[in-house]
């Protein structure tokens, strides 16, 4: 086999794992971008109300949220790390695609 055929087929092979990583990459994002719209819809104060039984389903509510906030936050924290990760491996596949590119060019 020719090095300009095993060229030609290490760049192919070298854009589909660039394509996949990238594809990879936006997923992680959208889910990151979710997480945090959904941290944002989360109620952080309750009005003060004199009805007792109101005022109990507040505080119940807000117990929640509050939960739901703590599990959000860890949530965003994992998918801040492999996004962080992703990022990385993302551009070792750019740099690796871009070389054998360069290689390819350089001998025709």
């Amino acid at each position: 086999m020719k090095s300009r055929d095993r060229l030609q087929k290490m760049r192919a092979l070298t854009q589909m794992i660039r394509d996949h990583d990238m594809a990879r990459l936006q997923r992680l994002t959208a889910a990151q971008n979710l997480t945090r719209e959904k941290l944002a819809q989360l109620p952080v104060r309750a009005q003060m109300n004199i009805d007792p039984a109101l005022f109990s389903v507040q505080q119940a509510h807000l117990h929640w949220s509050a939960q739901q906030m703590m599990h959000l936050n860890l949530l965003l924290a994992r998918q801040r790390a492999a996004l962080i990760e992703q990022r990385a491996k993302t551009a070792r596949s750019f740099g690796r695609a871009d070389a054998v590119a360069r290689l390819l060019d350089h001998k025709t």
